[in-house]
Protein backbone atom coordinates (compact mmCIF):
# COMPACT_ATOMS: atom_id res chain seq x y z
CA UNK A 1 0.00 0.00 0.00
CA UNK A 2 1.27 3.30 -0.40
CA UNK A 3 -0.33 6.67 0.84
CA UNK A 4 -2.81 4.64 2.18
CA UNK A 5 -4.30 3.58 -1.21
CA UNK A 6 -3.44 0.09 -3.34
CA UNK A 7 -3.12 -0.72 -7.08
CA UNK A 8 -5.94 -1.34 -8.59
CA UNK A 9 -6.19 -4.13 -11.12
CA UNK A 10 -7.36 -3.52 -14.45
CA UNK A 11 -9.90 -6.10 -13.92
CA UNK A 12 -14.19 -5.40 -15.11
CA UNK A 13 -15.40 -7.43 -12.01
CA UNK A 14 -12.94 -5.66 -9.77
CA UNK A 15 -14.51 -2.07 -11.05
CA UNK A 16 -17.95 -3.75 -11.24
CA UNK A 17 -18.03 -5.00 -7.42
CA UNK A 18 -16.04 -1.53 -5.96
CA UNK A 19 -18.96 0.21 -7.91
CA UNK A 20 -21.57 -2.25 -6.20
CA UNK A 21 -19.73 -1.68 -2.90
CA UNK A 22 -19.95 1.88 -3.29
CA UNK A 23 -23.59 1.52 -3.81
CA UNK A 24 -24.21 2.10 -7.41
CA UNK A 25 -26.73 0.22 -8.81
CA UNK A 26 -28.00 -0.42 -12.87
CA UNK A 27 -23.99 -0.45 -14.34
CA UNK A 28 -21.53 -2.50 -14.34
CA UNK A 29 -17.97 -2.42 -15.94
CA UNK A 30 -16.43 -4.61 -18.86
CA UNK A 31 -14.04 -5.70 -20.92
CA UNK A 32 -13.60 -3.93 -24.64
CA UNK A 33 -11.55 -5.67 -27.11
CA UNK A 34 -12.36 -3.85 -30.17
CA UNK A 35 -14.10 -0.05 -30.54
CA UNK A 36 -15.82 -1.36 -33.53
CA UNK A 37 -19.75 -1.35 -34.26
CA UNK A 38 -20.42 -4.86 -34.22
CA UNK A 39 -18.29 -5.20 -30.61
CA UNK A 40 -19.85 -2.31 -29.07
CA UNK A 41 -23.48 -3.43 -30.61
CA UNK A 42 -24.19 -6.15 -27.54
CA UNK A 43 -23.25 -4.06 -24.92
CA UNK A 44 -25.26 -1.03 -25.32
CA UNK A 45 -25.45 1.49 -24.26
CA UNK A 46 -22.00 2.44 -22.93
CA UNK A 47 -22.27 5.53 -20.94
CA UNK A 48 -17.83 5.92 -20.29
CA UNK A 49 -14.88 3.95 -21.38
CA UNK A 50 -12.16 3.73 -18.81
CA UNK A 51 -8.51 3.49 -20.53
CA UNK A 52 -5.55 2.22 -18.87
CA UNK A 53 -2.03 3.06 -20.60
CA UNK A 54 1.29 3.26 -19.50
CA UNK A 55 3.02 6.78 -18.47
CA UNK A 56 5.75 7.33 -20.08
CA UNK A 57 7.63 10.74 -20.16
CA UNK A 58 7.99 12.74 -23.28
CA UNK A 59 5.17 12.80 -26.55
CA UNK A 60 3.22 10.46 -25.55
CA UNK A 61 0.96 12.15 -23.09
CA UNK A 62 0.73 15.42 -25.38
CA UNK A 63 -2.54 14.83 -27.09
CA UNK A 64 -5.29 17.13 -28.29
CA UNK A 65 -8.05 18.79 -26.77
CA UNK A 66 -8.69 21.89 -24.99
CA UNK A 67 -9.01 22.13 -20.92
CA UNK A 68 -11.67 24.07 -19.67
CA UNK A 69 -12.77 24.68 -16.27
CA UNK A 70 -15.23 21.68 -14.73
CA UNK A 71 -17.91 24.09 -13.43
CA UNK A 72 -18.64 25.90 -16.26
CA UNK A 73 -18.71 22.80 -18.86
CA UNK A 74 -20.93 21.46 -16.06
CA UNK A 75 -18.65 18.23 -15.64
CA UNK A 76 -18.09 16.46 -12.57
CA UNK A 77 -14.67 16.06 -12.50
CA UNK A 78 -12.21 15.08 -9.20
CA UNK A 79 -8.28 14.92 -9.59
CA UNK A 80 -6.19 12.86 -7.46
CA UNK A 81 -3.75 15.68 -6.14
CA UNK A 82 -5.71 17.31 -3.32
CA UNK A 83 -3.46 18.49 -1.20
CA UNK A 84 -0.50 21.04 -0.94
CA UNK A 85 1.40 19.62 2.48
CA UNK A 86 3.79 17.47 1.42
CA UNK A 87 5.13 18.03 -2.03
CA UNK A 88 5.65 14.89 -3.65
CA UNK A 89 6.75 12.98 -0.39
CA UNK A 90 6.44 10.02 -1.51
CA UNK A 91 8.23 10.19 -4.96
CA UNK A 92 6.83 7.35 -7.69
CA UNK A 93 7.61 7.40 -11.32
CA UNK A 94 3.65 8.52 -12.02
CA UNK A 95 4.23 11.46 -9.43
CA UNK A 96 7.42 12.62 -10.61
CA UNK A 97 6.15 12.18 -14.27
CA UNK A 98 2.71 14.44 -13.95
CA UNK A 99 4.98 16.80 -11.90
CA UNK A 100 7.28 17.47 -14.79
CA UNK A 101 4.48 17.84 -17.08
CA UNK A 102 1.84 20.01 -15.57
CA UNK A 103 2.77 22.85 -13.70
CA UNK A 104 -0.53 22.45 -12.52
CA UNK A 105 0.73 18.94 -10.75
CA UNK A 106 4.12 19.81 -9.74
CA UNK A 107 2.50 22.01 -6.93
CA UNK A 108 0.57 18.75 -5.35
CA UNK A 109 0.75 16.01 -3.81
CA UNK A 110 -0.38 13.01 -5.74
CA UNK A 111 -2.19 10.29 -3.93
CA UNK A 112 -1.04 7.29 -5.39
CA UNK A 113 -2.89 4.48 -6.94
CA UNK A 114 -6.07 6.17 -6.73
CA UNK A 115 -6.25 6.90 -10.12
CA UNK A 116 -8.43 3.93 -10.71
CA UNK A 117 -11.39 4.76 -8.52
CA UNK A 118 -11.31 8.21 -9.59
CA UNK A 119 -11.64 7.40 -13.15
CA UNK A 120 -14.27 5.44 -12.34
CA UNK A 121 -16.14 8.33 -10.01
CA UNK A 122 -15.31 10.68 -12.52
CA UNK A 123 -17.46 8.26 -14.98
CA UNK A 124 -20.64 7.15 -13.03
CA UNK A 125 -21.02 11.03 -11.06
CA UNK A 126 -21.66 12.29 -14.54
CA UNK A 127 -23.78 9.77 -15.80
CA UNK A 128 -27.79 10.16 -16.03
CA UNK A 129 -29.60 7.94 -16.96
CA UNK A 130 -32.77 5.97 -16.40
CA UNK A 131 -32.13 2.87 -14.14
CA UNK A 132 -28.64 4.22 -12.49
CA UNK A 133 -28.36 5.25 -9.00
CA UNK A 134 -25.31 6.24 -7.34
CA UNK A 135 -26.16 5.43 -3.98
CA UNK A 136 -26.51 7.20 -0.45
CA UNK A 137 -22.48 7.76 -0.09
CA UNK A 138 -21.65 9.23 -3.77
CA UNK A 139 -25.38 11.27 -3.27
CA UNK A 140 -24.08 12.73 -0.12
CA UNK A 141 -20.68 13.75 -1.96
CA UNK A 142 -22.52 14.82 -4.93
CA UNK A 143 -24.36 17.31 -3.03
CA UNK A 144 -21.13 18.33 -0.25
CA UNK A 145 -19.03 18.98 -3.35
CA UNK A 146 -21.46 21.16 -5.86
CA UNK A 147 -19.42 24.57 -6.31
CA UNK A 148 -16.20 22.84 -5.87
CA UNK A 149 -13.28 22.53 -8.04
CA UNK A 150 -11.52 19.82 -9.02
CA UNK A 151 -8.72 19.89 -6.60
CA UNK A 152 -11.49 20.34 -3.60
CA UNK A 153 -13.71 17.30 -4.53
CA UNK A 154 -9.86 15.27 -5.38
CA UNK A 155 -9.53 16.23 -1.44
CA UNK A 156 -13.14 15.06 -0.55
CA UNK A 157 -12.75 11.87 -2.65
CA UNK A 158 -9.39 11.32 -0.35
CA UNK A 159 -11.28 11.95 3.03
CA UNK A 160 -13.49 9.66 2.59
CA UNK A 161 -13.01 6.65 4.91
CA UNK A 162 -15.51 4.41 2.54
CA UNK A 163 -14.17 5.24 -0.32
CA UNK A 164 -10.32 4.45 0.30
CA UNK A 165 -11.69 0.95 2.16
CA UNK A 166 -13.70 -0.23 -0.60
CA UNK A 167 -10.91 0.79 -3.18
CA UNK A 168 -8.25 -1.18 -0.85
CA UNK A 169 -10.28 -4.23 -0.52
CA UNK A 170 -9.48 -5.23 -3.66
CA UNK A 171 -5.64 -5.42 -3.19
CA UNK A 172 -3.94 -8.06 -3.54
CA UNK A 173 -2.80 -9.58 -0.36
CA UNK A 174 0.97 -10.96 0.23
CA UNK A 175 2.76 -12.95 2.91
CA UNK A 176 5.92 -10.92 2.39
CA UNK A 177 6.54 -7.15 3.48
CA UNK A 178 8.95 -5.47 0.96
CA UNK A 179 10.66 -1.67 1.49
CA UNK A 180 10.03 0.05 -1.60
CA UNK A 181 13.29 2.55 -0.73
CA UNK A 182 15.42 -0.91 -0.90
CA UNK A 183 14.02 -1.92 -4.59
CA UNK A 184 16.42 -0.28 -7.24
CA UNK A 185 15.24 1.47 -9.81
CA UNK A 186 15.37 -0.52 -12.49
CA UNK A 187 13.71 -3.22 -10.25
CA UNK A 188 10.66 -0.86 -9.67
CA UNK A 189 7.47 -1.71 -11.63
CA UNK A 190 6.55 0.94 -14.89
CA UNK A 191 3.75 3.29 -14.02
CA UNK A 192 0.22 2.80 -15.75
CA UNK A 193 -2.48 5.07 -15.58
CA UNK A 194 -6.43 5.50 -15.64
CA UNK A 195 -8.46 8.05 -17.54
CA UNK A 196 -12.36 8.16 -18.23
CA UNK A 197 -13.74 9.26 -21.73
CA UNK A 198 -17.47 9.72 -21.88
CA UNK A 199 -20.26 12.42 -23.54
CA UNK A 200 -21.60 15.82 -21.04
CA UNK A 201 -23.95 17.78 -22.41
CA UNK A 202 -22.83 17.00 -26.27
CA UNK A 203 -19.17 16.95 -25.65
CA UNK A 204 -16.91 14.15 -25.31
CA UNK A 205 -14.50 14.70 -22.53
CA UNK A 206 -11.45 13.49 -21.19
CA UNK A 207 -11.24 12.97 -17.20
CA UNK A 208 -7.45 12.83 -16.30
CA UNK A 209 -6.98 12.69 -12.42
CA UNK A 210 -3.37 14.12 -13.20
CA UNK A 211 -5.17 17.33 -14.60
CA UNK A 212 -6.27 19.95 -13.14
CA UNK A 213 -9.18 20.59 -15.39
CA UNK A 214 -11.23 18.42 -17.74
CA UNK A 215 -10.12 18.05 -21.45
CA UNK A 216 -13.20 18.78 -24.07
CA UNK A 217 -12.00 16.82 -26.97
CA UNK A 218 -15.14 17.40 -30.06
CA UNK A 219 -19.19 17.91 -29.98
CA UNK A 220 -20.52 14.62 -30.39
CA UNK A 221 -24.01 13.45 -30.40
CA UNK A 222 -26.41 12.48 -27.44
CA UNK A 223 -26.81 8.82 -28.30
CA UNK A 224 -24.10 6.45 -29.68
CA UNK A 225 -22.15 8.23 -31.78
CA UNK A 226 -20.56 9.72 -29.22
CA UNK A 227 -17.97 6.19 -29.42
CA UNK A 228 -17.00 7.19 -32.89
CA UNK A 229 -15.21 10.06 -31.78
CA UNK A 230 -13.95 8.39 -28.80
CA UNK A 231 -12.30 5.43 -31.38
CA UNK A 232 -10.51 8.40 -32.86
CA UNK A 233 -9.39 10.33 -29.96
CA UNK A 234 -8.28 6.88 -28.17
CA UNK A 235 -6.18 5.53 -31.52
CA UNK A 236 -5.08 8.92 -32.11
CA UNK A 237 -3.27 8.48 -28.45
CA UNK A 238 -2.48 4.98 -29.39
CA UNK A 239 -0.49 5.75 -32.04
CA UNK A 240 2.17 7.99 -30.09
CA UNK A 241 3.48 4.48 -29.46
CA UNK A 242 5.55 2.56 -30.75
CA UNK A 243 4.21 0.19 -32.89
CA UNK A 244 3.15 -3.35 -31.70
CA UNK A 245 2.87 -1.60 -28.31
CA UNK A 246 0.66 -3.67 -25.80
CA UNK A 247 0.62 -0.95 -23.04
CA UNK A 248 -3.53 -0.53 -22.58
CA UNK A 249 -6.82 -1.75 -21.45
CA UNK A 250 -9.71 -0.63 -22.08
CA UNK A 251 -13.18 -0.93 -20.24
CA UNK A 252 -16.96 -0.04 -20.97
CA UNK A 253 -18.77 1.42 -18.20
CA UNK A 254 -22.04 0.18 -19.59
CA UNK A 255 -26.21 -0.29 -18.65
CA UNK A 256 -26.47 -3.47 -16.21
CA UNK A 257 -28.27 -5.71 -18.57
CA UNK A 258 -29.48 -8.27 -16.09
CA UNK A 259 -32.51 -6.37 -14.88
CA UNK A 260 -33.24 -5.37 -18.38
CA UNK A 261 -33.10 -9.30 -19.69
CA UNK A 262 -34.80 -10.55 -16.72
CA UNK A 263 -37.86 -8.07 -17.74
CA UNK A 264 -37.79 -9.18 -20.94
CA UNK A 265 -37.89 -13.11 -19.92
CA UNK A 266 -41.36 -12.43 -17.80
CA UNK A 267 -43.00 -11.50 -20.97
CA UNK A 268 -45.83 -13.36 -21.72
CA UNK A 269 -45.74 -13.45 -25.56
CA UNK A 270 -41.80 -14.22 -25.95
CA UNK A 271 -41.35 -16.38 -28.31
CA UNK A 272 -39.37 -19.63 -27.38
CA UNK A 273 -36.43 -18.77 -29.59
CA UNK A 274 -36.26 -15.71 -27.58
CA UNK A 275 -36.33 -17.14 -24.44
CA UNK A 276 -33.48 -19.32 -24.74
CA UNK A 277 -30.91 -16.34 -26.20
CA UNK A 278 -31.97 -14.70 -23.18
CA UNK A 279 -31.74 -17.47 -20.74
CA UNK A 280 -27.81 -18.36 -22.40
CA UNK A 281 -27.32 -14.16 -21.89
CA UNK A 282 -28.64 -14.57 -18.19
CA UNK A 283 -26.10 -17.53 -17.75
CA UNK A 284 -23.14 -16.05 -19.27
CA UNK A 285 -23.80 -12.88 -16.96
CA UNK A 286 -24.65 -14.80 -13.57
CA UNK A 287 -21.42 -17.20 -14.58
CA UNK A 288 -19.49 -14.29 -14.81
CA UNK A 289 -20.78 -12.60 -11.66
CA UNK A 290 -19.60 -15.69 -10.02
CA UNK A 291 -16.20 -16.38 -11.39
CA UNK A 292 -15.75 -12.73 -10.19
CA UNK A 293 -16.78 -13.20 -6.94
CA UNK A 294 -14.93 -15.31 -6.26
CA UNK A 295 -11.72 -13.78 -7.72
CA UNK A 296 -12.03 -10.77 -5.73
CA UNK A 297 -12.27 -13.31 -2.64
CA UNK A 298 -9.10 -14.57 -3.48
CA UNK A 299 -7.31 -11.23 -4.04
CA UNK A 300 -8.59 -9.98 -0.57
CA UNK A 301 -7.17 -13.54 1.22
CA UNK A 302 -3.52 -14.74 1.36
CA UNK A 303 -4.05 -18.30 1.06
CA UNK A 304 -0.65 -19.08 1.52
CA UNK A 305 -0.57 -19.81 5.04
CA UNK A 306 -3.26 -22.46 4.33
CA UNK A 307 -2.31 -24.41 2.37
CA UNK A 308 1.28 -24.75 4.24
CA UNK A 309 -0.80 -25.65 6.83
CA UNK A 310 -2.57 -28.34 5.09
CA UNK A 311 0.84 -29.55 3.64
CA UNK A 312 2.38 -29.21 7.42
CA UNK A 313 -1.08 -31.46 8.38
CA UNK A 314 -0.32 -34.05 5.14
CA UNK A 315 3.40 -34.94 6.44
CA UNK A 316 2.62 -35.38 10.42
CA UNK A 317 -0.48 -37.30 9.58
CA UNK A 318 1.29 -40.37 7.85
CA UNK A 319 4.19 -42.31 7.49
CA UNK A 320 6.77 -42.28 4.76
CA UNK A 321 4.71 -44.94 3.17
CA UNK A 322 1.31 -43.70 3.81
CA UNK A 323 2.62 -40.91 1.93
CA UNK A 324 3.92 -42.47 -1.18
CA UNK A 325 0.23 -44.30 -1.30
CA UNK A 326 -1.84 -41.36 -1.11
CA UNK A 327 0.56 -39.59 -3.73
CA UNK A 328 0.18 -42.87 -6.59
CA UNK A 329 -3.62 -42.56 -5.54
CA UNK A 330 -3.63 -38.92 -6.61
CA UNK A 331 -2.03 -39.75 -9.45
CA UNK A 332 -3.48 -42.66 -10.66
CA UNK A 333 -6.69 -40.20 -10.78
CA UNK A 334 -5.24 -37.81 -12.79
CA UNK A 335 -4.26 -40.38 -15.30
CA UNK A 336 -7.64 -41.34 -15.58
CA UNK A 337 -9.39 -38.01 -15.64
CA UNK A 338 -6.96 -37.07 -18.24
CA UNK A 339 -7.89 -39.95 -20.24
CA UNK A 340 -11.42 -39.46 -19.89
CA UNK A 341 -11.29 -35.82 -21.35
CA UNK A 342 -9.54 -37.63 -24.37
CA UNK A 343 -12.43 -39.69 -24.77
CA UNK A 344 -14.99 -37.13 -25.03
Amino acid sequence: MEDGWCLTESDPQVFSELLRQLGVKGLQVDDLYSLDAETLAPLQPIYALIFLFKYVGGGAEDRAGVQVDALDSGVWFANQTPGRDELRTHETPLASLAARRSPAIADTQVINNSCGTIAALNAVMNVDAPGVEIGSELGNLKEFGAGMGSMDLGHVVASSDQIREVHNSFSKTSPFSLDPSAVPDEAKEDAYHFITYLPVHGLLYELDGLQASPIMHAPVDEGENWLDAARETIQARIETYPPGSVMFNLLAVRADPVPRLRAELAQPDLSEGRKYEIQEQLQHEESKRARGAMENSLRRHNILPVVLELFKAFAESEDAEGRERTIDAAREKGRKRREANKDE
